[in-house]
């Protein structure tokens, strides 16, 4: 491989990743790991349920409702790379102790997938998981609204996700938020795999 090659693959490498990690909205698809944390993110935001056919399970011993009781302020939780987990936490969480409480309650889950052990790092956030969650029931109405196909918490933007088929959907949804009781700065649209801010 001839220098100026070599110089021209690593520039279009480096454009490519910048383009995809300046994208603050970017959809959450990556799986990073596959153990018992990455299925209780994925129950816990409603990504396998995006109609809220379960929505009345029983979620009182959840790992998400547990850490929900023993900090407040907390957000909830999502990976950033394969070891390493964000906690969202809003101004009224002590930090330390979060991070303290959140790192015991999840070793064990990712012991396999982490043998070297696992860092957590505190995100800031307006929502609590608590708030997230009664948004989500609360937006179950709307699934009415055609072309909505149903809605699910992201951790990472702290916002519920409302599946549209067109920002003409979108905007029949932004009427109905205030019906609902859900604050239009909570919500992001996702069309396809794009997110939205209203």
């Amino acid at each position: 491989m001839t220098r100026s090659t070599l110089i021209g693959a690593v520039l279009v490498l480096a454009v490519t990743t910048a383009a995809c990690e300046s994208d603050p909205l970017a959809v959450e698809t990556a799986v990073l790991a596959d153990d018992e944390l990455s299925s209780a993110i994925t129950a816990e935001s409603g990504s396998n349920d995006l109609r809220g056919e379960r929505d009345h399970a029983d979620r009182s011993n959840s790992l998400f409702d547990r850490l929900a009781q023993a900090i407040p302020g907390f957000g909830g939780l999502y990976r950033t790379a394969p070891c390493v987990v964000a906690v969202v936490l809003t101004a009224d969480a002590d930090v330390q102790e979060a991070l303290r409480i959140v790192h015991a309650a999840i070793e064990p889950l990712v012991e396999r997938t982490c043998p070297n052990g696992i860092r957590v790092e505190p995100v800031r956030g307006t929502y609590t998981y608590t708030e997230l969650r009664r948004m989500l029931l609360a937006s179950r109405p709307l699934n009415n609204i055609p072309g909505v196909g149903g809605a699910r918490i992201s951790f990472q933007h702290n916002s519920l996700v409302i599946l549209v088929a067109s920002r003409r959907v979108a905007h029949a949804v932004l009427l109905a938020l205030p019906r609902v009781g859900i604050p239009e700065d909570a919500v992001l649209f996702q069309r396809g795999r794009q997110l939205e801010r209203p």
